[in-house]
């Protein structure tokens, strides 16, 4: 499988091919990837990092808050990722629909009725056009004073955001962690997101960056039903392979990358497929995934995780090897260069 993981850690820039400086760099990282995972902010930037190699930690936040080329909101699988901002209408239209009616159950858990929710996401978008961004407290002091949820604490504040968020309506503007705030889409870039479906589009950009890839990677990792997948892959696929009777597909023939590069907490390689075992052994799965959604930081080569390492010391365990092997001195640098 050595040839898949290069070939797949290529696919994925982990060669580092984006050598722009700035917003322009980040941008072009996330176009690259499809979107990067970015459940922590920290995780979307070192994601960044690991794929470009002159950009920055500013230079992410600047992309998002200054430039808008990219988006930050819910998208694959309804989790928060970072994506091309042309790329957020049709991965929106897309995927909307199907992570809202998914979510009908814990919405009814919730007590929060499509009437509620459809006069939330009114009310929502309202104030932040009025108001400009806004932080969860005072959107759920909004809430409470329409009449539309009793109290400003618990989770119903946080699903109608999303909610509101998976309609295309708001996304996350300046600020992360605990400073985070929302923005009202067509004030932000300006104008509504085109909400087309386009399957194709997405099934194309996956493949260029997680190929040699099957229907059930695309979507696991899109959170499409294997079906769809399927046919978007049949629709825009240039390459197949069998491996072990499995049919692979892909967008091109790539020798591979088998650098040595640190990957950030919710890196989108480990996120990418939904066999993960060839880049991450079974028993070594816990050092990466411990539980709770958690995905560590990883050391890789060639694709394969050989470790873990930590953002707040840069210490790292390679999983019961010994010596240094060749590039992660380099990597470790250029860790502290992006934080600046």
């Amino acid at each position: 499988m050595d040839w898949l993981l290069a070939a797949r850690s290529q696919a994925n820039c982990l060669a580092r091919p984006v050598d722009e400086a700035g917003p322009g760099g980040v941008a072009d990282v996330v176009r690259r990837t499809g979107g990067l995972q970015a459940q922590t902010w920290r995780g979307a930037a070192y994601a960044v990092r690991a794929r470009s190699t002159a950009t920055t930690l500013a230079d992410v936040t600047r992309a998002q808050e200054t430039d808008r080329s990219v988006v930050r909101g819910w998208f694959m699988r309804g989790t928060l990722h970072l994506v091309a901002t042309e790329h957020a209408g049709p991965l929106l239209g897309l995927l909307g629909p199907k992570l809202i009616k998914g979510t009908e159950r814990r919405y009814g858990e919730l007590g929060l009725t499509p009437a509620i929710r459809a006069a939330a996401a009114d009310l929502i978008e309202e104030h932040l056009l009025a108001n400009g961004p806004t932080g969860r407290s005072a959107l759920a002091g909004v809430l409470v004073t329409a009449g539309l949820i009793a109290e400003s604490k618990g989770q119903q504040v946080y699903a109608l955001i999303r909610h509101t968020g998976l309609l295309g309506r708001l996304c996350y503007g300046p600020g992360h962690d605990k400073d985070e705030t929302w923005v009202a889409v067509r004030d932000w870039l300006g104008k509504p997101l085109d909400l087309e479906a386009d399957v194709e589009g997405v099934a194309r950009r996956y493949l260029a960056a997680y190929g040699p890839a099957t229907a059930r990677d695309l979507a696991t990792w899109s959170g499409l039903s294997v079906p769809a997948a399927r046919t978007g892959l049949r629709a825009v696929a240039t390459r197949s392979f069998d491996v072990e009777g499995v049919e692979f597909s892909a967008v091109e023939d790539l020798p591979g990358a088998r650098e040595l590069r640190l990957l950030g907490e919710f890196d989108p390689y480990l996120l990418g497929y939904d066999d993960r075992r060839h880049a991450l052994p079974d028993e070594h799965r816990r050092h990466i995934h411990p539980g709770g959604g958690m995905v560590r930081p990883a050391v890789a080569i060639g694709g394969r995780v050989i470790g873990s390492w930590k953002h707040a010391d840069l210490s790292y365990d390679l999983f019961g090897r010994t010596g240094e092997p060749a590039g992660l001195a380099a990597e470790l640098e250029d860790v502290a260069r992006f934080a600046g």
